[in-house]
């Protein structure tokens, strides 16, 4: 009998000391104060255990930091595919997470979620050391907490 899969898991990516780098972070720790219906875990860096956090599930949102160039605040979308596409050139974080789902779902297809949606919010400071984001992306942070919330994270 094959092991039942879990629903969803939301995981936030992100270093928590550096302000707007803790967004994904900061998703997490928001679902969690919400006791939001969905599994949540934080990693400090898009590396391969990811994977291992994610196998299992029906369901993955990851939620990461990106500077693309887009206005700060801004909420992006994107597919394992697209992450590697679009934003890998622009960010180290992208190019690794892009990297490793890759592997997953060709090396793990029956493991992997069927359905994962990697958000990306644009942020303005990575250089300050703090535990709360700017104003911008904090608001952004209620957007995809928001969407997480609904069940429809774009």
């Amino acid at each position: 009998m094959a092991p039942q899969s879990k629903k969803c898991i939301v995981v936030g990516i992100g270093n928590p000391l550096l302000t707007d780098e803790r967004a994904g972070i900061e998703v997490v720790e928001r679902l969690k104060s919400q006791n939001a219906d969905v599994e949540t875990a934080t990693r400090y860096s898009a590396e391969r255990d990811v994977l291992d956090i994610i196998m299992g599930y029906e369901q993955a949102v990851i939620v990461d930091a990106c500077q693309l160039g887009l206005q700060p605040g801004t909420v992006l979308e994107v597919t394992p595919e697209e992450m590697l596409d679009r934003c890998a050139a622009a960010s180290s974080h992208a190019g690794a997470l892009g990297d490793a789902l890759k592997t997953g779902i060709e090396c793990y297809p029956d493991q992997m979620p069927s359905d994962i949606k990697i958000m990306l919010v644009e942020i303005e400071d990575v250089s300050t050391f703090s535990t709360q984001c700017t104003p911008v992306v904090s608001h952004a942070i209620g957007d995809v907490v928001s969407r997480i919330h609904a069940g429809r994270p774009n």
